[in-house]
């Protein structure tokens, strides 16, 4: 690779990390929409999304040490460049001679090239020929090792921590059956050199094995074929249970992936209301299930906070509401620098403001199915500790299948799953069930 395909790479991912920051979305899908107006190399592509892991591995200790040495110096947009080119470093990553890198990305960056990094340009140099040893894992804020230390206790924390920098995420499949038969379907995967195993735990899912050409995997997820989704997240709609001819009402449903799942195992017959606070969200929500071949979705724009507009009872509810993502480190690890003690406590209210406005539209004999891919006792165990305090007519029932291990605090009918146990995002789970 030239100096000037680098640098391309190093400008990919300085973008796309300002965008994930700005935009609050996934680092993988930061990347996706900034090649999207310049189609990189396939190359130069590679290099910048293994300089993006590397950084989210990693960039929670570079970025401590670059704060602590400059102070208020350094503006956001220079501690990012430095951030990956320091990463990149230790990692071992060739990138060329640093000065000949360096003239490249002031000509490739043009205007997004920050000003304020000139000054530190010889830390690169240094970097560069003394090595760097920053002992970057692991890479996780002291907090968070407190809260998975009070969850798994220090052995399994431990062993969570470890096993999350050293193991790469599993891709699960669904397949959609309302455009395809199964059959089908696995035929046109395995025509597309796309290997796809059962994964006995679930019904209907399937593991990656293997991809010869990931644009033939893009290619069949377009014509939603093929649905990228974590066993954790189809595994909250599987026991959410819906059948044909019933009423569902999915909370927080953009981008869409649940209830595209719901209307599957519905096989297009009943109501499925999804309910979100944005418009635009919802758009891309209703472009994706119509997309799909769901014909049975209206959807809403509301304030889930707040007693939804709406006059009927539902045989089932999904409440998959926003959270601090602490489950996602393994599979996400730019959030392992992002999120703070202060997004637990603010995402705990907002959850149980969602449970207590949702809960009246379920209708006796009903359930609610309670996830987030968070594994913080305050998002999840407290939460319907407090809901049933005051909800009596609830009660918390056994999920089926019982995957992972019970959930804390004596409610052992509750679920969770963790990385190095499950081979998928951390993840807890409760059915609610209505008496009266």
């Amino acid at each position: 690779m030239n100096i000037e395909e680098a640098a391309e790479a190093v400008s990919l991912a300085f973008t796309a990390v300002k965008r994930q920051l700005e935009q609050k979305i996934s680092l993988k899908s930061a990347l996706y929409a900034s090649i999207q107006a310049h189609r990189p190399a396939i190359r130069v592509l590679r290099l910048a999304r293994k300089m993006l892991y590397i950084y989210a591995l990693g960039g929670y200790r570079v970025l401590s040490l670059l704060r602590g040495l400059s102070g208020e110096e350094l503006d956001q947009d220079s501690i990012i460049l430095l951030g990956l080119l320091l990463c990149a470093i230790q990692a071992g990553l060739d990138l060329g001679d640093p000065e000949e890198l360096v003239k490249a990305l002031r000509r490739v960056m043009g205007g997004l090239w920050p000003r304020g990094v000139e000054p530190w340009i010889g830390l690169i140099r240094s970097a560069h020929r003394a090595g760097l040893d920053l002992q970057i894992s692991p890479s996780y804020q002291p907090w968070f090792i407190k809260l998975v230390t009070r969850v798994l206790g220090r052995s399994e924390a431990h062993m969570l921590l470890r096993f999350q920098d050293e193991y790469r995420p599993r891709t699960y499949v669904a397949l959609n059956t309302l455009l395809a038969s199964p059959e089908d379907i696995l035929e046109e995967a395995e025509k597309n050199g796309i290997r796809l195993l059962p994964d006995q735990r679930l019904p209907g899912l399937y593991m990656l094995e293997h991809v010869e050409d990931t644009r033939n995997l893009i290619s069949l997820t377009r014509k939603m074929l093929l649905l990228i989704q974590d066993l954790s997240s189809y595994y909250a709609v599987y026991a959410l249970d819906p059948r044909p001819g019933q009423r569902i009402l999915d909370v927080c449903a953009a981008p869409g992936s649940k209830t595209i799942l719901a209307g599957i195992r519905m096989r297009n017959r009943g109501l499925i209301i999804s309910i979100d606070s944005s418009i635009s969200r919802l758009k891309t929500h209703l472009r994706r299930v119509r997309g799909a071949g769901l014909r049975i979705v209206e959807d809403l724009a509301a304030d889930a906070t707040m007693p939804l507009p709406l006059r009927l009872e539902t045989d089932a509810l999904l409440l998959d509401p926003p959270c601090s993502s602490t489950g996602l480190f393994w599979r996400e690890p730019i959030y392992r620098q992002i999120v703070k003690p202060r997004h637990v406590k603010m995402f705990a209210r907002l959850q149980a403001k969602m449970l207590r406005s949702s809960a009246p539209y379920v209708k006796r004999g009903g359930h609610i199915i309670y996830s987030t891919c968070s594994i913080s006792l305050e998002e999840n165990e407290l939460i319907i500790e407090d809901f049933l305090k005051i909800h009596p007519e609830f009660e918390l029932v056994d999920l089926d299948p019982r995957l992972g291990v019970d959930g804390l605090r004596g409610f052992v009918e509750a679920r969770r799953l963790y990385p190095h146990r499950d081979y998928c995002n951390g993840f807890f789970i409760a059915k609610l069930k209505r008496k009266w």
